[in-house]
């Protein structure tokens, strides 16, 4: 792990993209972004809301402009992307040239749990309350990225995935 470079982190929501993000970025002693946060700071609205004002389809287009505008202008960090990035306008490929990704894979139980706890408000993607319905949706969500995902460097399956386990993985 001599030269970091751009570590890019992909998955789910909830798979823990921010939380092992910003681990990593302070264990290597680069920046941690959440590409989430940083459109938030250029449309100046929630994701909920440009979601509901703007539509998806302009989300994914300001998202792609954030990722590689973010990528050009820093040559190291620990990013968490959205769970949907690495899916539209090729994302994917551009990450995988420009650095190291590294996808969080976590059964749909756990996530739909952890959804549950954070709130299904914040989550634009999904809309039940209930869990049983809330784990078939995220079933669905991961059967139509799973073949984004799988097209990262690292892949890491696990329900409970640590700091460790990615450090280990980015040294083997």
């Amino acid at each position: 792990m001599n030269q970091i470079g751009r570590i890019y982190l992909v998955g789910l929501p909830a798979s823990g993209k921010t939380t092992i993000g910003k681990q990593l970025a302070e264990h290597l002693g680069v920046q941690f972004m959440d590409l989430d946060a940083e459109i938030v700071k250029v449309v100046g609205q929630s994701i909920p809301e440009y979601f509901d004002f703007q539509g998806e389809g302009n989300f994914r287009i300001k998202e792609k402009e954030t990722l590689r505008n973010l990528g050009s202008a820093n040559e190291q960090f620990v990013m968490a992307t959205g769970g949907g990035a690495p899916c539209f306008h090729f994302n994917m490929d551009h990450m995988n040239e420009m650095g190291t990704t590294i996808f969080l894979d976590v059964s749909p139980g756990d996530l739909a749990l952890r959804i549950l706890d954070q709130g299904v408000e914040k989550r634009p993607l999904f809309k039940s309350y209930d869990q049983q319905d809330l784990i078939q949706e995220v079933r669905d969500l991961a059967e139509r990225r799973l073949s984004f995902y799988n097209e990262a460097k690292i892949k890491i399956r696990d329900n409970r995935i640590t700091l460790d386990k990615v450090i280990s993985y980015l040294k083997s």
